[in-house]
């Protein structure tokens, strides 16, 4: 790992350094020619940058995670991914993406391999962050601090130390963003590229899909060339639509999951009442069970419910397991998705009421958040594998019950509780856009306004169809962070800042 984070920095230190000349704002900078400089002074300025000291904070951080904990995190959903990944079907609950990065390392036997990979995506992914920024004359400082959640929370790391796809799903929904925004006139192949990672990072976590939507969306508005719209949306929807027809061939319906109606169904049992609903005879047994049907005094009593929408697809009673067929047959989401939508259509208030709870929980959460988040930080003894999945874990390289080596894993229990993201600078960091919009009374800056909709998209949505989880809200935090450090810079908000190699308009508007 030590050697291709040399890499990295010596990438970025390859980067013409950013001076501001006698007169400018401090904002408005632009590239001195320092490609003359000799290696070595261009390497040691590098050094001494701020990015240098975080990236090999991050190093270091990584470094003890794998020194503290030998082995991978297994969680819930990877026994699914393991599954999927010793056999590449299309699974009915998400898509084959993250199953397809495991496969690369089956022959290994190595969860830590995995985990090693895993831990170089999350400081790419920070990298990334601070030479998109830079490249748009954000501060030094200001830049850094946007890569420093993906650097140095705690949170990320035990993600990226855990076999779940959201470390995959980040780098690459990042990558394309990245991508897009490397030059203001986004040409063909960055088109394609760009969406070429978006397309990946939905097959990866189905989620992707209104990302994909959203991206396609901003392309027309932007007013790209035609030949730049047509390879981005042929990038973007012909692995999906070669994905759908394989799903279709082992399933039966074209889709990348048939999961969609189950989540819905399922976070609709929060609030449903089926007094309200009136659904026909045969949706009728999707009510939810009888005390959560009854009412309180307060009409809105199911706000302080603390069953979590996984606990109803999980439960063995279930109206799903009842059916002939397999659970999560294509038939079963049908039924599940009428239910859903006919439940927030009667209750359209209850449903945002829920919404609002749980994303209130995500950015306004206790800090430090090692009560609120236990699942997601290290534990003194890292969780082991269930009895019944040993042999499956066996493939990856466990063996026996996982154990955390002091001192390594002391330090991090400790990281952990001094340093965090605190949950109301992620809230700073979506509301200061829309905040600074409104106040200079002008639109947020087109490179401000593509992150910042993935950013919300990512995090409603997580919250709308699935469940509340700092593990589904994580790969909204870069997004919003790029969105907050372009939205705060003057020589954006003002339309002066010059991308390297770049034409200088706020607004693209090339034609065919």
């Amino acid at each position: 790992m030590p050697r291709k984070v040399k890499g990295m920095l010596k990438m970025v230190s390859s980067f013409p350094v950013i001076r501001a000349h006698p007169g400018r704002a401090f904002g408005d900078m632009e590239a001195d020619g320092s490609g003359s400089t000799p290696l070595k002074s261009r390497f040691l300025a590098a050094a001494r940058a701020p990015i240098a000291l975080a990236v090999i904070a991050a190093v270091l951080l990584r470094s003890t995670a794998m020194l503290g904990y030998r082995q991978a995190f297994w969680y819930g959903d990877t026994t699914a991914y393991v599954t999927d990944a010793l056999r590449i079907v299309p699974n009915p609950w998400r898509p084959a993406g993250y199953s397809v990065f495991l496969r690369i390392f089956l022959h290994f036997h190595s969860s830590a391999l995995v985990v090693a990979a895993q831990h170089l995506l999350g400081l790419a992914t920070g990298i990334l962050i601070y030479a998109l920024l830079r490249r748009w004359q954000v501060r030094p400082v200001l830049a850094v601090a946007a890569a420093l959640p993906v650097l140095l929370d705690p949170r990320q790391l035990v993600i990226e130390h855990a076999l779940l796809s959201e470390t995959l799903f980040t780098c690459l929904v990042t990558g394309a963003v990245v991508v897009t925004l490397w030059r203001r006139r986004l040409t063909p192949p960055m088109a394609a590229g760009a969406g070429l990672l978006l397309a990946a990072a939905t097959l990866t976590r189905s989620i992707g899909l209104p990302l994909v939507v959203l991206f396609l969306g901003l392309l027309l508005a932007r007013r790209v060339a035609l030949r730049t719209l047509l390879a981005a949306a042929a990038t973007c929807l012909v692995p999906l639509g070669a994905y759908g027809l394989w799903f279709q061939a082992h399933n039966g319906v074209f889709a990348l999951g048939s999961n969609d109606g189950m989540l819905l169904w399922s976070r609709t049992m929060s609030f449903a009442d089926c007094s309200k609903i009136r659904p026909p005879a045969e949706l009728i047994p999707l009510c939810p069970p009888e005390p959560h049907r009854a009412a309180a005094t307060w009409p809105w009593n199911f706000l302080l419910d603390t069953k979590r929408p996984q606990e109803y697809l999980t439960d063995q009673n279930a109206w799903l397991y009842r059916r002939p067929g397999p659970p999560l047959s294509p038939e079963n989401n049908s039924l599940a998705r009428n239910f859903a939508l006919r439940a927030i259509v009667a209750q359209p208030v209850d449903y945002a009421l829920i919404i609002l709870r749980d994303l209130t929980d995500t950015l306004v959460r206790r800090d430090p958040p090692v009560h609120a988040d236990a699942a997601f930080l290290f534990p003194a003894v890292s969780a082991g594998v269930p009895p019944e999945q040993a042999e499956l874990a066996r493939t990856y390289g466990y063996s026996g019950a996982p154990r955390a080596v002091t001192p390594f894993s002391t330090f991090l229990e400790r990281y952990e509780y001094w340093i965090f993201l605190p949950g109301l600078m992620l809230l700073l960091a979506f509301v200061a856009p829309v905040a600074l919009m409104l106040r200079h009374k002008r639109r947020l800056p087109t490179s401000a306004l593509m992150p910042w909709l993935m950013a919300v998209a990512l995090l409603v949505l997580a919250v709308a169809t699935n469940q509340n989880s700092y593990r589904f809200a994580l790969p909204a935090v870069p997004l919003a962070c790029i969105a907050f450090a372009l939205s705060v810079t003057p020589a954006v908000r003002n339309g002066t800042a010059r991308a390297r190699g770049t034409i200088h308009t706020d607004q693209v508007r090339s034609h065919a």
